[in-house]
């Protein structure tokens, strides 16, 4: 790291907060493997999440959805630069690590590889490109950025990551992922929460300019098509993804009209500045 470069503006590796949570897949990763228990793991929380109410287990899984995870990084355009960039960054990241992953390890979904009599599946009827999960992947690479950007407030980092860890449970109980998907979607998603926080600790980009401005039209485009999307095939879901849409839109639009005062005709950047930025 160069001198000149703000350190607390990097993820600090000595907290748990920033690497425990990778080391814990990683190990449960490694634990799968050598016993063989992917499967028998699978039905047994599958028969496990049977005991909640399917509607839970669907609507925790649409905060997984790319688009949403893109959707809810618009409030943060104006208050937090830094996690807004370092999503954006986080996204293709996140992206590149399911896809890759996805063409090299061809595996099988629950529903091509067990019978329906032996666990429960519910929504869209997917049976191949398994690993990883993606929603796991986006849902940790959303909740990463703020876990490692909020020091202190133990309270608020647990039940982020809390949640995060329920999102990605939801494949396993709606029997569309295997439990070492979650695992390496989740490791891909934390890696990719961790390289955005870099990347902007060194370049340190405003949003109150155009690139910001252009990238902040992008997602509010996305969570203008959460209103009528039906891309997650999965009715149930529709007001709680249509709730997030509206208020997704309607913040992010909020934020970028305050934000107008702050821009530098010449240079475009915030006067005064937000997160630290002068």
């Amino acid at each position: 790291m160069q001198p000149h470069l703000p350190r607390h503006l990097f993820p600090d590796s000595r907290s748990p907060w920033t690497w425990l949570p990778p080391a814990v897949a990683l190990l449960l990763i490694t634990m799968l493997a050598v016993s063989a228990t992917n499967r028998s793991l699978f039905v047994l929380l599958n028969g496990f999440g049977q005991r909640f109410d399917d509607a839970l287990w669907l609507n925790l899984t649409l905060l997984g959805d790319g688009a949403v995870a893109l959707a809810l990084v618009l409030p943060s355009i104006r208050r937090s630069p830094r996690c807004f960039w370092a999503a954006l960054i986080a996204a293709v990241f996140a992206v590149l690590w399911v896809q890759v992953f996805k063409q090299v390890v061809i595996m099988p979904r629950p529903l091509a590889v067990l019978s329906p009599e032996q666990f429960f599946q519910s929504g869209p009827a997917f049976r191949a490109v398994s690993f990883p999960s993606g929603h796991a992947a986006a849902i940790f690479a959303i909740a990463g950025i703020w876990v490692m950007s909020l020091p202190g407030r133990t309270l608020i980092r647990g039940a982020l990551l809390a949640l995060a860890v329920l999102v990605s449970l939801s494949r396993v109980m709606v029997g569309v992922h295997w439990p070492v998907d979650i695992l390496w979607g989740m490791l891909g998603g934390w890696l990719a929460a961790w390289s955005g926080l870099a990347l902007y600790a060194r370049y340190q980009w405003k949003t109150a300019c155009t690139g910001g401005f252009l990238a902040a039209l992008l997602l509010l485009l996305v969570a203008a098509a959460l209103l009528v999307s039906h891309h997650v095939h999965i009715p149930e879901v529709l007001p709680l993804q249509r709730s997030l849409g509206a208020v997704c839109l309607a913040w992010g639009a909020c934020e970028m009209y305050l934000m107008l005062p702050r821009m530098s005709p010449a240079k475009g950047e915030l006067k005064g500045g937000l997160d630290g930025q002068k």
